[in-house]
């Protein structure tokens, strides 16, 4: 194998995560953890089971001042959001786009600690729904 290429500690183990919040109100959002996705991965796809936005973040503190932002305005240079999506009626899966990679910037701070990618979900609905969120991902370090 060539030199320059990455090694890593788990090649190619592709995972899904689902969670789901407490039902939502349209126009409400919830905050969710995605455990077993490890510190570093690329998306493959992201799926919700009801019309939803959901953006994903390096770490809590980037999702929490992220939170008010509207959807018509992009997400900051450095922000920490790592993927910002909708899901409509129509498309309730999202193939990720290529050099989708997520990575968790809390592990540095807090090497033993549980790595968890942080989401937030908000309902674009007309309807309350507990809207189910799974993520199809490669992992590359657990």
């Amino acid at each position: 194998m060539a030199s320059w290429l990455p090694r890593t500690q788990v090649p190619g183990q592709r995972l899904s995560v689902s969670a789901v919040p407490t039902p939502l109100l349209p126009g409400a959002s919830a905050l969710l953890d995605l455990q077993g996705l490890g510190r570093l991965g690329h998306f493959l796809a992201v799926s919700t089971d009801a019309p939803g936005w959901v953006s994903f973040y390096s770490s809590a503190a980037a999702r929490e001042a992220d939170g008010s932002r509207p959807i018509t305005q992009d997400p900051a240079p450095g922000s920490g959001v790592l993927l910002d999506l909708v899901t409509t009626t129509a498309s309730l899966t999202v193939t990720a786009p290529p050099g989708g990679t997520y990575f968790s910037s809390e592990g540095v701070a807090a090497p033993n600690s549980s790595l968890m990618l942080r989401a937030l979900v908000r309902n674009t609905g007309t309807a309350q729904a507990a809207i189910a969120l799974t993520v199809t991902a490669v992992v590359l370090a657990p």
